[in-house]
């Protein structure tokens, strides 16, 4: 079941990768399944309105094991083959085979057999064979925000083995370091203040070495320079903080959407043409039912913040009003007693309604439902690959705020199963020509309609602005010229004409200063900024599109593209971050 299936209840699965060896031996069986249940439970403990998915390549020995007490615990498992179920039995005996062939068949399991990678082509049987279990370790890596190894601590050459998968997926291992060295394990006791990827190890005795051992207690891992990795019992507080942030996203968006509070969903897919053919193995359907969580959520918070922009921009302007009341007009205390009424009510508010990060959620979901269109259409373009959007989100800073670093997690459950799926050249050039129209040319449109309309309210603002102020400068000149004799014009109640036109000069200066100030906070200035140059992006791309002709230049252009827009994404986030927050502090 993918995300597309929970697209109801909008659920959002944590993906716990699994690698192994073959050859456990027998007598460290139990602990290892005990150490595995351990885990899980740990983990559930942090997600209960999340689903876990467990991804294993389900070899014989850890894999199977590890498969075997996750079902056990009603934790789903995403069975990832490296090769076809026929080919891939020549690594088992058949007793084992029958139990993969059993697991297989279970409905709370779901089977990808990948597609032999291109070195796997061609040439000997091994050397593919070696390939085919390579494609899977960088699956794994690919859709896996967490890892779950059952590795006996060494270094090994061989690729797609154990310690291969667990030394790239920390980044300590790649293909320009290949290093078999020793590895350093470096206990620590104080916490790892790191967002970075991490491994949750188990330790396992293989079939050759000694079960009597004394064995390390697992933990987790995390890489330091080419040859360390750093190891801590404890679950590192970064990890607790972002499984709770995804845990949050899943339960509001179940709790809004039962009470009816976000309406339908917007969809991506539904305004494709009809005749774009699509294919199960591109996942669209589950990215598109994240951007329609995520820009629904979004949208929620955004009205939620904005009410209270507005709200704190009126309480302002009513407390400057009821001061030059007081001071111009009338010295009543009940002008005083509405002046401190207002006060307390707006601080009141503040304090009950700050608890709640509308504005910060409605940051966080925007950038989301922005990652996911643009990895909707990259996708649909068959791309969507070469744009490691997890990459840009570190490259922008955007990751260390607290709140945003979690986004990582929904990116890896939405990436595509095999990269080496076999693409029908004619079917991704229509679908290329549907993602040139559909997000390329609307994009363009709704850009150029932005920046027009908020070009012209900037005019506007001006105008008003300026309008206001030569009607305090005429005030300052009356009062400068014909003070005396304005004082000496009652009105009635004990005020005088210089009064009101000094009450009415201070009434247009605090309407100017309160709509400054709701302006500053809605941060329009800043929006018109990213509007332009998202436009320029399209606008380019357009341009290149129609310059390109050959389908790998035009991939290119869509490539950059996708950098340059969700970058500008990100940017405009973090500013509008800036304006509420501190500065990150590595949350």
């Amino acid at each position: 079941m993918g995300i597309g299936a929970n697209s109801i209840t909008g659920n959002s699965p944590f993906i716990v990768g699994v690698s192994g060896h073959r050859d456990l031996h027998p007598a460290d069986r139990a602990r290892l399944r005990e150490a595995v249940r351990s885990f899980v439970r740990e983990i559930r403990g942090h997600l209960p309105d999340t689903e876990l998915h467990v991804m294993v390549g389900m070899a014989e020995g850890a894999d199977l094991l590890v498969a075997q007490a996750a079902l056990e615990l009603g934790v789903r498992v995403e069975a990832v083959l490296p090769m076809p179920l026929a080919n891939y039995a020549a690594d088992f005996d058949p007793d084992t085979f029958n139990v993969l062939r059993e697991l297989l068949a279970l409905p709370e399991v779901s089977c990808t057999e990948l597609a032999p990678p291109p070195p796997a082509l061609a040439g000997n049987i091994a050397v593919g064979r070696d390939a085919m279990y390579a494609n899977l370790t960088e699956t794994l890596i690919r859709r896996s925000s967490l890892l779950l190894a059952l590795w006996d601590g060494k270094p090994s050459a061989l690729s797609g083995g154990t310690a291969d998968t667990v030394l790239r997926f920390l980044g300590v291992r790649t293909d320009a370091n290949q290093s078999t060295d020793n590895i350093a394990m470096v206990d620590i006791a104080e916490d790892l203040d790191t967002a970075e990827r991490l491994v949750y190890w188990a330790p396992a005795v293989r079939g050759a070495g000694d079960a009597t051992a004394e064995m390390r207690p697992p933990g987790f891992l995390r890489g330091l320079g080419d040859n360390t990795l750093q190891m801590q019992q404890a679950m590192p507080t970064p990890l607790v903080h972002q499984l709770a942030a995804l845990n949050q996203y899943n339960r509001e968006y179940r709790q809004l959407h039962a009470d009816g509070s976000l309406g339908a969903p917007d969809s991506l897919l539904a305004v494709l043409p009809d005749d774009v053919p699509l294919a199960a193995g591109l996942r669209l359907e589950d990215i598109d039912a994240q951007y329609g969580k995520a820009d629904a959520l979004a949208v929620h918070y955004q009205r939620r913040s904005d009410l209270l922009f507005r709200l704190f921009g009126v309480m302002t302007f009513t407390m400057g009003l009821a001061y030059l009341a007081y001071e111009k007009l009338t010295e009543s205390k009940l002008v005083l007693i509405a002046y401190l009424a207002v006060m307390f009510t707006s601080l009141g508010l503040y304090y009950v309604l700050h608890g709640r990060h509308w504005f910060a959620k409605h940051l966080t979901y925007r950038a989301l439902a922005e990652t996911m269109r643009v990895k909707f259409y990259l996708r649909l373009a068959n791309v969507d690959h070469r744009v490691d959007a997890s990459e840009v989100l570190s490259l922008s800073g955007i990751d260390r705020f607290r709140g945003f670093s979690w986004i990582g997690y929904v990116l890896a459950g939405v990436e595509v199963p095999d990269l080496h799926a076999a693409n029908d050249a004619e079917l991704e050039e229509r679908r290329l020509r549907c993602v040139e129209q559909q997000w390329i040319e609307s994009q363009h449109r709704y850009f150029t309609r932005k920046v027009a309309s908020l070009e012209q309210s900037s005019r506007r603002i001006r105008q008003l602005r300026n309008t206001l102020l030569g009607v305090i400068l005429v005030v300052i000149i009356a009062l400068f010229l014909f003070g005396e004799a304005l004082h000496r014009q009652q009105l009635g109640y004990g005020v005088s004409l210089q009064n009101l036109l000094t009450f009415c000069m201070g009434f247009l200066a605090v309407l100017l200063g309160a709509w400054e100030l709701h302006q500053n906070k809605m941060a329009t200035r800043e929006l018109l900024w990213q509007y332009r140059n998202q436009l320029r992006h399209f606008a380019r791309a357009r341009l290149d599109l129609a310059r390109f002709t050959t389908q790998s230049r035009r991939n290119d252009v869509l490539v950059a593209l996708g950098k340059d827009s969700l970058m500008e994404s990100y940017l405009w986030t973090i500013h509008r971050y800036h304006r509420e927050h501190e500065p990150p502090t590595g949350h």
